[in-house]
């Protein structure tokens, strides 16, 4: 998709995806690179260069239907099928949970999933704000969900007015934000990349995007008679959380509509060059009928009113809930990973295909089916409320379970193929995305450790009961060093590239049993051999074993229980020499930073830390912890974040020489007198620069980031337009 997309869901989904960032909208996002490199920048003395901050959970659960525990899931973007938390946690019925998380800095707002013991949970969306107070289960257990948008009418404006006239926007590439009342008097025209801002409430006749953008922000409630989107690349439509447009009249799109507050239209037709991609509310409010021949993915609710048609030209996934409230003509194929229902009779024709993952649910007045059922993963459920009529070419397949509480009036032989069953029995409870669900489930614990096996990641492990990740469990945060310390290096934060993530495993009491680190090494743009690991906030001897480490050279000396010697607090050395991990067969001077060289493959090292006794989530600290490497086979020379404390071993006398301004008895280390540091960890994972590139020419808007003291452009490092300069960066072979 298009500019506003990528700037608010570039961490995610990858798929993933939430208007949840604070920051800069890309339509802004001109290069203003003020310095010639990163040593020209002027950094307050606080600022540790860090990409993710701190907020307080306080949350209770008051009057829950079910006496077992309660599994927390907290996430920085919607939790559709693609989305994985950044933070797991167990809540009794009738307790409080009080800790503190680390998040991407800029989230706008926290999507909590509460899960219950019998498989069923419930959405709920708050601010974000440095303490998070909620009570669960409250109120006839309604949640409460607050929605919060992107841009604005205060920032950004290069034409602010109210619409007193037709407008014409066609300065190119200027933003022109329009607040007040509308009276329904006067049209806007979209030309020459300009982007129309609506911040005002109102009645607006037409508006037409021949080339450009229009924004429907948090708070603007805007009716439009008939809005025409024509077929260009650029253009786009965006409905932001807390932002509503209603159509009067026939929709139909020729460009990128992305909604993630509330739209509705009297009359939809997708048309082959849309993309149309929901995460709030969309409804289709009359009658009318409804076809779909561009591509249409649904994380939030979507309702067609009357009868529809999906094409075969049409690429339809559906992350949450579908509504056809009609009849529904299928000739093309849909993805269901959560909740489709159509309130009449589905049709779905030869050639079309219905596919169901890890326990989607359908729901239908009548079937016709001449295609094709599928199930993948876990198994999903087909549900016909009356009559079935299956023809020849049809099929249900694999792992899907059919229902039809009437029987199947009609069927060829072999409908049921590949392990699919006609039944009923399958238990689906109701979610966040399915307020329907099936079945009676019971609450089972067969390890009888207080959590029903339903949230037991380790059911017949009483020690062990669930997994919290950091970043999440489908992404990583990178580390990145320059290794000339205490001197000044070129600063391209290539010398060492390290890719991490944590997984805590948690017993019932929400304490750590084990700590499992995924490291994976990406280059080595240096001629020194260092090693890498990592210091844990907490005693050495609180360590049973430690598995995974590798030792090259003989240069670490550890304890019986795997962690390091000498040490205070649990040091796990990861490697002693980067050079034996990344080996360099290229015959070139560097590992994976000069393009045109050929790539070595990335080395992924696993490494499990078992603790003698369960520690709490907080004496661990905050994950990525206090990583580090040491220099050239030199123990005592160690680099540290900014901000962080150098371990036991490390050598005070190098303090305050050279570069370095580090006072090892504060706050203020491994930063020089200009506040510069020799290591960045960046928590969406990172696209490091070229060798001998500084970050600050790859990276348009790091120096106002690091300038600001990180409250400007705080996800400097997504791929949005306008802030990479893809040239700079390395790109494997």
């Amino acid at each position: 998709m298009h500019s506003l997309k990528k700037s608010l869901f570039a961490l995610s989904l990858i798929a993933a995806l939430g208007a949840c960032k604070e920051d800069e909208p890309a339509s802004q996002a001109t290069p203003i690179n003020t310095v010639a490199s990163t040593m020209d920048l002027n950094v307050p003395v606080d600022f540790n260069f860090e990409t993710t901050e701190q907020v307080n959970l306080d949350l209770n659960i008051e009057d829950a239907p079910l006496a077992s525990k309660y599994l927390l899931k907290v996430y920085t973007t919607n939790p559709s099928a693609a989305a994985s938390p950044v933070f797991s946690s167990f809540i009794d019925n009738g307790a409080n949970l009080q800790t503190a998380i680390s998040i991407p800095s800029g989230v706008l707002q926290l999507y909590l999933v509460m899960q219950a013991p019998d498989g069923s949970s419930f959405l709920t969306i708050l601010p974000k704000t440095n303490t998070i107070s909620h009570t669960f289960y409250q109120a006839k257990y309604k949640n409460q969900i607050e929605s919060f948008g992107g841009p604005d009418c205060n920032n950004g404006c290069d034409n602010s007015m109210t619409l007193t006239s037709n407008l014409q926007a066609d300065d190119e590439e200027d933003v022109y934000c329009i607040t007040g009342t509308y009276n329904g008097n006067y049209s806007i025209t979209v030309k020459d990349e300009a982007i129309v801002r609506l911040c005002g409430t109102g009645n607006i006749p037409n508006i037409t995007i021949n080339e450009g953008e229009v924004q429907i922000v948090s708070g603007a409630d805007v009716v439009v008679t008939n809005f025409n989107i024509n077929s260009d690349s650029d253009n786009e439509l965006v409905v932001y959380q807390g932002g509503s447009l209603t159509i009067t009249n026939w929709f139909s799109p020729n460009a990128d509509v992305t909604n993630y507050g509330t739209m509705n239209v009297a009359a939809l037709n997708v048309n082959s060059n849309c993309d149309l991609e929901n995460y709030g509310t969309f409804t289709v409010t009359t009658t009318n009928f409804t076809t779909f021949n561009g591509d249409v993915e649904n994380h939030g609710t979507f309702t067609v009113s009357g009868n529809a048609s999906i094409n075969g030209g049409s690429d339809f996934k559906n992350y949450c809930g579908l509504y056809f409230n009609g009849n529904l003509q299928h000739n093309g194929d849909i993805e269901c990973r959560a909740y489709t229902k159509v309130g009449g009779k589905w049709t779905i024709n030869g050639g079309a295909k219905h596919k169901m993952k890890d326990g989607a649910m359908a729901v239908c007045e009548d079937l016709l089916l001449n295609g094709r059922i599928e199930g993948s993963g876990s198994t999903s459920l087909f549900k016909v409320l009356d009559r079935t009529d299956a023809n020849g070419g049809a099929q249900v397949k694999k792992n899907v379970e059919f229902c039809d509480a009437n029987g199947i009036e009609t069927q060829p032989n072999n409908l049921f193929r590949n392990g699919a069953t006609e039944s009923c029995s399958l238990v689906l409870p109701v979610d966040a995305c399915n307020p329907e669900g099936n079945g009676q489930p019971q609450v089972q614990d067969a390890d009888s450790d207080g959590v029903a096996d339903e949230l037991d990641a380790y059911p017949n492990d009483a020690s062990r009961a669930a997994d919290s990740y950091f970043p999440s469990e489908n992404t990583y945060g990178t580390l990145a060093y320059e290794d000339l310390w205490p001197a000044f290096g070129d600063y391209d934060f290539n010398d060492l590239v390290v890719d991490y993530r944590y997984q805590q495993v948690l017993n019932a009491n929400n304490e750590v049993v084990d700590l499992k680190a995924r490291f994976v090494t990406r280059a080595m743009g240096g001629s020194l051999d260092n090693g890498f690991g990592i210091e844990l906030d907490v005693a050495q001897n609180v360590v049973s074993s430690v598995s995974g480490t590798r030792d090259f050279n003989g240069i670490i000396t550890t304890n019986a229980n795997g962690t390091e010697s000498g040490q205070s607090k649990a040091v796990v050395i990861v490697y002693d020499d980067a050079s034996q991990v990344l080996v360099n067969t290229t015959g070139q001077a560097f590992v994976n930073t000069v393009n045109g060289n050929p790539s070595i493959d990335p080395d992924t090292a696993d490494i499990t830390i078992n603790f003698s006794t369960p520690q709490t989530i907080v004496s661990l600290g905050t994950a990525p912890y206090n990583p580090f490497i040491f220099v050239d086979q030199t123990r005592g020379r160690e680099v540290h974040l900014a901000g962080e404390a150098p371990t036991d071993l490390a050598d005070a006398s190098l303090f305050g020489t050279i570069d370095d301004n580090t006072n090892p008895n504060g706050d203020f280390t491994y930063k020089s007198s200009n506040n510069l540091p020799w290591a960045v960890h960046v928590v969406g994972g990172f696209d490091y620069p070229e060798e001998r590139t500084d970050i600050s020419q790859a990276y348009n808007f790091f120096s106002v980031w690091a300038q600001s003291g990180g409250v400007s452009f705080q996800t400097w490092y997504d791929d949005q337009p306008g802030y990479i300069n893809a040239s700079d960066l390395y790109i494997a072979q």
